[in-house]
């Protein structure tokens, strides 16, 4: 029983220490680098995205969320409205829900079980698509979420250039 007991605060207690421990130097860091890019929302989609292509942003959830899956939400449309105001005035960059309970087909073809953030986008025909779990970790933060939502969004935009140079080689 005592052993047992043991075992179990361990295994609650762990992850605590761990995340006291280990996640403010990861955060920081993640901070530094995202902190280094522009702010403004004045973004040039035509290098990423060709005309008449769209970008998703898709927050995936359950009928019934947590405070934590209710700001990813938020935040997310407050980071497009704050760093890609026109493209998201303009459409080129929609932000979607997606209740996983009601669109299941959605879910399954994205591989989603539970709550997710993803980018999807057509790419010359073909789909490419993106789960974001890095957000999850500042859920309850939205001046540490913000940045990290940008250099995501950033990265998944830059690939493409980034396959379309290969492409063209």
């Amino acid at each position: 029983m005592i052993i047992r007991k043991f075992t179990l605060t361990l295994i609650i207690i762990s992850p605590i220490l761990f995340s006291l421990v280990f996640c403010p130097f990861v955060v920081g860091q993640n901070l530094q680098k995202t902190n280094t890019q522009s702010p403004t929302g004045k973004i040039d989609l035509s290098k990423y995205l060709s005309k008449g292509d769209t970008l998703f942003v898709i927050h995936f959830h359950p009928t019934v969320q947590c405070s934590c899956c209710i700001n990813v939400g938020n935040f997310s449309k407050k980071g497009l409205e704050k760093y890609y105001a026109q493209p998201y005035k303009d459409k080129r960059i929609i932000f979607r829900e997606c209740n996983i309970e009601e669109d299941t087909l959605t879910a399954r073809k994205y591989k989603i079980f539970g709550s997710a953030l993803g980018f999807r986008k057509m790419l010359k025909g073909k789909e490419k698509f993106k789960e974001i779990e890095s957000v999850w970790e500042f859920c309850e933060d939205e001046s540490k979420f913000l940045p990290i939502f940008k250099k995501e969004l950033d990265d998944f935009m830059n690939s493409w250039k980034k396959e379309e140079g290969k492409r063209k080689e």
